[in-house]
């Protein structure tokens, strides 16, 4: 076995941890076919990676012919293709984005003040570029029914809370309410694909106002009316999220960006038998709604 030794300076310079090193160098390595199938799955273990692992692999190309559409010669299945190549478009941004976060840091030499602003440009750029790529992953998935949910018993609270958290490190430029009213007990849902439905409705929703603005977050029990009529406790519950913004109306709202969060976040919720209900930008901001059923 070889030991290779990173400093964790480098780690933290390019936003990595160890885990993220040896996922991205078992992908490679399998891409590569230098190591069997078996040991990458000893090495990851990580059921999301897996499945697009294995979808890259089950449409790894001999010839653009393996995306041809079937029984057609001059159209191509995109969808397959942007599944298969987005690997090979990640690594590039992926390091391109690590690096400039190095030199940000000063790690290689002091950096003046307009050279910040660029290197900072430069990142934000790369980010969204890498944004972009892993949206287009999942709308070809979502479209050719291979993207799944894994539908375990979690604590939501703690799902809202994080998703919360992580959305506000990366807006800290926002400013977010949170506010959850519920108390049920633990119910099975997929808790890596409703944080990802939660950051990404609340980008939404926030794209309508500039910087500056308010963007807030209601988790609560909502009770159909049927359930009221019936008296049943268990039937017709379910959690209904608000997420909202307010303030001065957006110069750019990046529309393709848009479109793309809100046509994998309907996806996911109708996956968890949801349903998802946006509202008209108002020009002050803009409301949206998901529900998810607890029955």
């Amino acid at each position: 076995m070889t030991m290779v030794e990173i400093p964790a300076e480098l780690l933290a310079a390019a936003g990595l941890n160890p885990e993220d090193v040896k996922t991205e160098l078992a992908l490679e390595l399998f891409r590569q076919r230098r190591i069997p199938a078996e040991q990458f799955r000893s090495l990851l273990g990580d059921s999301l990676y897996l499945e697009e692992a294995f979808s890259m692999e089950s449409t790894h190309p001999q010839g653009i012919c393996k995306f041809r559409k079937k029984g057609q010669t001059g159209q191509i299945d995109l969808d397959a293709f942007i599944s298969w190549a987005a690997h090979d478009i990640k690594s590039p941004l992926n390091a391109m984005i690590g690096f400039t976060k190095v030199v940000l840091k000063g790690i290689d030499g002091p950096v003046n003040e307009l050279q910040v602003s660029d290197l900072t440009t430069a990142h934000a750029s790369g980010q969204r570029m890498l944004d972009i790529t892993n949206n287009l992953v999942d709308m070809a998935r979502l479209n050719r029914g291979e993207l799944t949910v894994e539908m375990i018993p979690g604590d939501l609270f703690q799902t809202v809370v994080d998703a919360a958290t992580r959305w506000k490190t990366k807006n800290s430029a926002r400013e977010l309410q949170t506010k959850i009213e519920f108390d049920v007990p633990i119910f099975s849902f997929d808790p890596s694909r409703l944080r990802q439905v939660i950051t990404g409705l609340l980008t939404y929703a926030a794209n309508h106002v500039e910087e500056g603005g308010h963007v807030s977050l209601t988790v609560r029990e909502m009770e159909s009316t049927h359930d009221l009529l019936s008296k049943s406790l268990s039937m017709g519950h379910s959690i209904l999220f608000n997420i909202s913004s307010s303030g001065e109306k957006a110069r750019d709202k990046f529309e393709m960006d848009l479109a793309m969060l809100a046509f994998i976040c309907d996806g996911l919720i109708r996956l968890h038998n949801g349903s998802l209900s946006i509202g008209e930008d108002t020009g002050q901001g803009l409301a949206l709604n998901f529900s998810l059923p607890l029955g």
